[in-house]
């Protein structure tokens, strides 16, 4: 038994030992490519243009607002805003567009959400990435749809909350 434990905590040992070479101001190390299907979205998909907008005067106190990076999010350059049930906002090739939503269409716990009018379908998935005192903040992906079956998948970031 002693002799199988030792066998097992060299292979262990020798199997996690990470090789490193120094020479000149140059480190060698082992490489690790990382892919996020999320954020890699191919262009193919990108038919249909999202664009920024701000703040609609009608959505006022509770809302949702997404940006497709934290940096848009920061200089407050969004992609998708609803007011919690009545409408959603967002600006495909040049022009505004409003979708009407059905109280309580969108529930921020559950952050998966499908809404449609006559000429877009909008589907929003993530997950809850901070809960502050009265907001949430979340990532994930938004897919627009057109009634030809264009579509374009964005990631987004941003917050729901009142």
């Amino acid at each position: 038994m002693k002799k199988l434990m030792i066998i097992a905590s060299l292979i262990m040992l020798f199997s996690c030992k990470k090789e490193e070479k120094i020479s000149e101001n140059k480190v060698t190390t082992d490489s690790l490519q990382v892919v996020n299907d999320s954020v890699n979205i191919p262009e193919t998909l990108n038919h249909i243009k999202l664009e920024t907008f701000d703040f609609p005067a009608e959505v006022n106190g509770c809302s949702c607002y997404f940006s497709k990076t934290k940096e848009d999010f920061n200089n407050e350059k969004y992609v998708y805003i609803d007011d919690y049930g009545n409408s959603a906002f967002l600006k495909i090739d040049g022009k505004s567009v409003k979708i009407k939503m059905e109280e309580g269409d969108f529930d921020p716990e559950n952050f998966s959400k499908t809404i449609k009018n006559d000429e877009f379908s909008i589907t929003i998935q993530g997950k809850k990435i901070k809960d502050l005192e009265e907001v949430m903040m979340f990532e994930g992906t938004m897919t627009v749809e057109n009634k030809k079956g264009e579509k374009t998948v964005t990631p987004i970031y941003g917050e729901c909350g009142c």
